[in-house]
Order: C-alpha cells, then sequence, then structure tokens
C-alpha cells in the first residue's frame, strides 16, 4: 500500500492505517532507532512511540512523506530516549556523528523558530541533491542513520579512510554552502 493511502486511512480514522504502516516500514523503523540506541526494547518502544506519534497527528497534518515523517518521529524519540537512558553519556558513533557535523551545522540554540529550521533543512537537502549519488548515500547513511564508517565501508565495499575522506569532503562542501546560503557565518 502507498503512503497516499496510508495518509488517507489515518485522516479517516482507520485503525488499518497502523498495521499498513508496521507492513511497509517497520524494517526501517528499527534501523534508524537502532543506529542510535542498542538495545531491541528500547528500539520497540521508540518505534511503537512513533506509530502513536503518526496516529496522533494525522489529522491535522498531511505529510507529503509519510515515510519520512515516521524515520523523523522515530529518530526523535530514540534521540530522547538515549539522552533519558544515559544522561549526557551517548554512543560513541552517534557523539562522533553529532560532533563531525557540528562544525557545519548549528546545535538549533541560535535558531529562533521553526521556519528558519524548516529553511535550513530544505538547504540541506537541496544541498544533497546536488552531490554525487555515492557521497549523498554515504552521508546520509552516516548523519541519518547514524551507521558506523566501518558500516558504511562494508556496505558500498569501500575502504574505510576513502568513507572518511568521502565524509570530509561533503562536510566542508556542505559548511561552504551553508555560508553562501546565509546560515552560518565565518
Amino acid at each position: 500500500m502507498n503512503d497516499a493511502s496510508i495518509i488517507e486511512m489515518l485522516w479517516k480514522r482507520d485503525e488499518r492505517a497502523v498495521s499498513e504502516m508496521k507492513q511497509s516500514y517497520e524494517k526501517l523503523c528499527f534501523h534508524v532507532a537502532g543506529g542510535i540506541l542498542s538495545h531491541r526494547e528500547d528500539c520497540e518502544e521508540c518505534v511503537n512511540t512513533a506509530y502513536m506519534d503518526v496516529w496522533k497527528s494525522i489529522p491535522p497534518n498531511r505529510p507529503p512523506s509519510l515515510k519520512n515523517y515516521l524515520c523523523r518521529l522515530v529518530k526523535n524519540a530514540a534521540l530522547n530516549m538515549l539522552k533519558y537512558n544515559s544522561a549526557d553519556k551517548r554512543s560513541i558513533e552517534m557523539a562522533l556523528s553529532l560532533d563531525e557535523l557540528s562544525e557545519c551545522i548549528s546545535d538549533g540554540k541560535s535558531i529562533e523558530d521553526s521556519i528558519v529550521a524548516e529553511q535550513l533543512g530544505a538547504a540541506i537537502s537541496s544541498f544533497l541533491r546536488a552531490q554525487p549519488e555515492k557521497y549523498r548515500k554515504v552521508f546520509v547513511r552516516r548523519y541519518w542513520y547514524s551507521e558506523s564508517v566501518e558500516e558504511i565501508a562494508k556496505f558500498f565495499d569501500m575502504n574505510e579512510k576513502t568513507v572518511a575522506t568521502y565524509l570530509f569532503r561533503v562536510r566542508k562542501k556542505l559548511k561552504e554552502y551553508l555560508q553562501k546560503e546565509g546560515y552560518i557565518s565565518e
């Protein structure tokens, strides 16, 4: 079943929409949560929380992509659980990936309203769409799915140093792009 059909079912408050969502995206949701959390039970809780959040938020929201909307909710739930469980003791991979990106992207404290945050997200998406496919995929696996450099290298059958170089180059280009667009100052 496609996203539009599931969203329509949610809009009509048809409970079958949740099972359709599970059937379509459960594996992806667990992958997103698992990139942040180490315990399966925690991942399950985050995924179930995300399903409930989708149920509660549609309507009134009508996201253009259910997949992206659901993944964002799972990731947010996993990050919240990580904060709760570790009280600033993040997993090494998550901390490393966030530290790597911190030189390009603000921690959110200087962004005062959601409009600016949405514009920043759109700018990053636009930047990534302009990158070569492999660079884009490596970047997304590292910074969206929180995969280690080693995991990414295995997945793409690449050397770990090559993956690290790809990530360095894309971060550098992203920083330049965001500076040019006025999101960060030099």
